[in-house]
């Protein structure tokens, strides 16, 4: 498709599929196919790219798309006027994620919303807003037969009505159909999958406890208002509309985050317990002094690292960025009242896990990576979002189940890469 294109083309993507010595990287694959005229940025360095002229391209590339399924980001905002009056091409495995308008945000970059050039869906607002009204009042779990029948069909209707007309689709099927002859030239093929076996690991009483609890105390108790300084729920100051909602957002991600580091490993839990406690206490040591420290600056970068799962680059950029610093009497009195409780309540929480004695969910695995015959053969690959569940996985196969063990994130070094 790259060298159909006439004229000069940007790729926006992330670092590790720019670097050079990974050979499926962007700049590798199109060196390798002869597209010229390229240029390669990453989709952390967006603002660089507004300050360069954006006009000499005629086509943008943007890989994992899925990032920028929210439009009331300002990540969003700025790579809309990138791409205003361009070919747009977007690359996602997942371009759904978890709102029929995650897919909505990502056409908007190359299509008018309102008046769309697709046919019979001329407004591509009402269209998807009529597809998640069909889900409201439906809870994913109370009426789940209803609703994952709803999302079924919600994802027959875009399929056949929009994304048809844009989308070039590679499915596995389709691959060994139009391309079986090369891959079997390049003695490649698919591996067989089986359906995935469940493996179930069970509380003791005080586990179930502390679970249970710590879910009710995230969701219900935790305010998060660490993360949203400058929403209309505690400043006082004028902020703009989008700003607002960036802080919003944000807040909402790091409820995500806890909820996934409890679910990832205990080991993973408490250390991000351990970051958001030390957090909150510089936040509330500065404003007892009579200041907030907040920014605009890196709210885009944020959300990047978020999506990679760099969590301590998150922390460390919300604690470092003290580009602008506003009085205290900006903000409301309850905000302080509100990071008191939430301090309380992340304190709370780590004395509950403090107690925990054993790691259940490993002991199961542990006994399966010994047991289970298809495991105990070969080379196995095992998935996780937290690089330091990886880490923690690492060190207990290595002395539990087998020595050989190679552990690999986004921010392993050129001699991991390439073992």
């Amino acid at each position: 498709l790259a060298r159909e294109l006439d004229g000069r083309t940007l790729v926006i993507a992330p670092p590790s599929l720019l670097d050079r010595n990974n050979p499926g990287s962007w700049p590798n694959v199109f060196g390798d196919f002869g597209v010229r005229q390229t240029d390669f940025e990453s989709v952390g360095k967006i603002d660089d790219l507004l300050r360069r002229d954006v006009s000499k391209y005629a086509n943008v590339f943007i890989d994992e798309s899925h990032r920028f399924r929210t439009e009331t980001s300002q990540t969003y905002e700025k790579l809309a006027q990138i791409c205003r009056g361009k070919r747009v091409i977007l690359v996602s495995a997942t371009p759904l994620n978890n709102y029929p308008t995650d897919i909505l945000s990502q056409i908007k970059l190359f299509q008018n919303g309102k008046n769309s050039t697709i046919p019979n869906v001329r407004n591509l607002e009402n269209f998807f807003n009529g597809l998640v009204r069909k889900l409201q009042g439906l809870d994913r779990q109370a009426d789940r037969t209803q609703y994952f029948s709803v999302v079924r069909a919600n994802a027959g209707d875009i399929r056949e009505r929009v994304l048809k007309y844009l989308m070039i689709r590679r499915t596995r099927t389709e691959i060994m159909k139009y391309y079986g002859a090369d891959l079997l030239a390049q003695h490649l093929r698919f591996p067989d999958v089986t359906d995935p076996e469940p493996l179930f690991y069970t509380f003791n009483k005080a586990e179930d406890e502390a679970f249970s609890s710590t879910m009710d105390r995230i969701i219900r108790d935790f305010r998060y208002a660490r993360y949203k300084p400058l929403s209309s729920e505690y400043y006082l100051g004028e902020v703009d509309i989008l700003e607002q909602q960036s802080q919003v957002n944000l807040a909402r991600f790091m409820r995500i985050l806890l909820v996934k580091r409890l679910e990832s490993s205990i080991l993973a839990f408490t250390l991000t317990l351990d970051r958001f406690i030390h957090s909150y206490e510089r936040f509330i040591e500065e404003l007892e002094k009579g200041y907030v420290y907040s920014s605009k600056k890196y709210t885009g970068k944020i959300f990047d690292l978020l999506e990679v799962g760099d969590e301590e680059g998150v922390q460390r950029l919300i604690d470092q960025d003290k580009a602008e610093r506003l009085p205290a009497s900006d903000f409301k009195p309850e905000f302080l009242a509100h990071l008191k409780q939430d301090l309380a309540v992340l304190r709370d929480v780590r004395a509950l896990w403090a107690k925990m004695k054993r790691d259940p969910k490993w002991t199961a695995f542990c006994e399966l990576l010994k047991s289970h015959p298809l495991l105990t053969s070969g080379k196995l690959i095992i998935f996780t979002e937290s690089r330091e569940t990886a880490e923690y996985l690492a060190a207990k196969i290595a002395s539990e189940v087998e020595p050989r063990v190679v552990c690999f994130s986004g921010q392993s070094d050129n001699a991991v890469r390439q073992r």
